[in-house]
């Protein structure tokens, strides 16, 4: 690097590029994972990792407390190819698409009991059911794995929460992942991470339910070539419509008032 060139990753001025007012990880999957299966960990609150995709950056324009949960996250991955590629036509040099569902995937086959204690908030009894079965194979029981299904409008209810913190905070886990949706589990996260001790919080949208097989993933050279959401459209239409055919022009929105490198946003970035 010859004098007064920036390092890698990082401006003219010494600052990580950004866009969209995000700082981006610059870890490979396998090195976040390291990273999120390191133990033990000092004592400094819990860690929110987000996984932006197209959907997630058309929120952050007009959701305020989204904004702030991405604001405060510990690491901010690219989950959607277009994103992905508009990161590195910006000059962000990213080795690649780091997705909930992989990252997930990979954990839970790596995640052991006798290091990490897991609690996570899931969409329904069936995944509940699923995934105890499964990390019980793994040596996982009571004492280190709890799931649970959140009643509908929980996110609402005051005393509900204060609750369900008290009984998260009480089992201490090390990892809490919360497979209700976004922007539902980042603004939760974001909101109670006071209260939920020392853990690592990874949102993960639907791959619990790949991980269970409730949903069928697409296949894998889909995913190579960032087509996955195609494969998701033809599995649910009606759901996936709007977001996908309507929605998403507010990605183009997104990157017309974007200025890759120019003022942080503020936010924690340990």
């Amino acid at each position: 690097m010859t004098q007064g060139e920036p390092a890698k990753g990082r401006d003219s001025a010494g600052q990580p590029p950004r866009i969209f007012g995000l700082e981006l990880s610059l870890l490979d999957r396998e090195q976040l994972i390291e990273e999120l299966l390191a133990t033990p960990r000092a004592p400094d609150g819990a860690k929110l990792l987000a996984t932006v995709n197209v959907d997630h950056v058309v929120t952050l324009r007009t959701d305020q407390r989204f904004r702030e949960a991405y604001d405060s996250a510990w690491r901010i991955t690219v989950d959607g190819a277009p994103v992905y590629l508009y990161a590195r036509a910006s000059g962000i040099p990213l080795p690649g698409r780091v997705t909930g569902a992989d990252l997930f995937a990979s954990l839970i086959d790596r995640w052991d009991p006798a290091q990490h204690r897991l609690y996570m908030l899931v969409a329904n009894e069936e995944a509940a059911a699923r995934m105890t079965r499964r990390l019980a194979e793994r040596g996982y029981d009571e004492t280190t794995l709890t799931i649970e299904v959140p009643r509908f409008g929980f996110e609402k209810d005051a005393a509900y929460n204060e609750a369900l913190t008290a009984r998260i905070r009480a089992k201490a886990p090390t990892h809490i992942i919360l497979g209700l949706g976004a922007p539902k589990s980042e603004i939760w996260a974001y909101e109670h991470r006071a209260a939920l001790g020392d853990a690592f919080i990874l949102c993960v949208g639907a791959a619990i339910e790949f991980a269970t097989g409730l949903k069928q993933r697409s296949p894998l050279f889909m995913r190579r070539v960032g087509m996955e959401w195609m494969w998701r459209f033809g599995t649910e239409p009606r759901r996936l419509f709007h977001r996908y055919f309507i929605r998403s022009f507010g990605f183009i929105l997104a990157m017309l008032a974007d200025r890759p490198g120019t003022a942080a946003v503020p936010g924690r970035r340990d």
